[in-house]
């Protein structure tokens, strides 16, 4: 059979395997399979109340928890900043700041970690200067815009007494501590399981 020139064979065409393209294969995972992990987000809900509510009972216990985390953590950041220091070419900027302000890190780590009550009185001050911030905030802002001016002056009186307070009440400042960390579990919960109900719903 002759075919002229330029001419395809047919059965070249016919061939040819058809290509489909799946618009969907880029999300492997659907939103019902996403939905049925919903006993996961109660099970961690749970966990963070029962967080929430051992951190409100035992305050003391909760500070000292929260300074060797405390620990833990500007340990962890100074070796990887050394490490990084380490890793940087010669001569580059910023490297021996860097790997300085790493040994310091390290160093306040292991003290805190050997020392819990270092790190009790760090979280204590850091709370100081929260309020302390927070009061001057919102009194800037109270002076610089007539909006909402009246409560941004109670809050911001408000914060800077309570910095004053917990100055000289240690007590005072490690239960408040405590006691925002406490909420921050129990909202966290709470959060997690209306998710992991809401979630439960959706494929009921």
């Amino acid at each position: 059979m002759r075919r002229t020139w330029g001419e395809r064979p047919a059965t070249t065409l016919a061939a040819r395997p058809s290509v489909r393209y799946d618009q969907h294969v880029s999300t492997p995972v659907s939103d019902r399979q996403v939905a049925q992990r919903w006993p996961w987000l109660v099970v961690d809900g749970v966990l963070g109340i029962i967080a929430g509510i051992i951190a409100l009972v035992f305050p003391g216990a909760t500070v000292v928890a929260l300074a060797i985390v405390l620990g833990v953590v500007l340990l962890v950041q100074g070796i990887v900043e050394i490490v990084a220091a380490l890793r940087a070419g010669h001569g580059r900027p910023g490297r021996w700041w860097i790997g300085a302000f790493g040994v310091a890190s390290v160093l306040a780590g292991i003290l805190v970690l050997t020392s819990p009550g270092t790190g009790v009185a760090v979280l204590v001050i850091g709370l100081l200067l929260w309020f302390v911030v927070t009061g001057v905030n919102d009194l800037f802002v109270a002076s610089s815009s007539r909006e909402h001016r009246g409560w941004n002056i109670a809050m911001g009186v408000l914060a800077l007494l309570a910095a004053v307070f917990l100055l000289f009440s240690l007590g005072a400042a490690i239960y408040t501590i405590a006691f925002l960390t406490g909420l921050g579990f129990l909202m966290r919960g709470g959060a997690a399981i209306g998710l992991g109900l809401s979630l439960r719903r959706s494929i009921a």
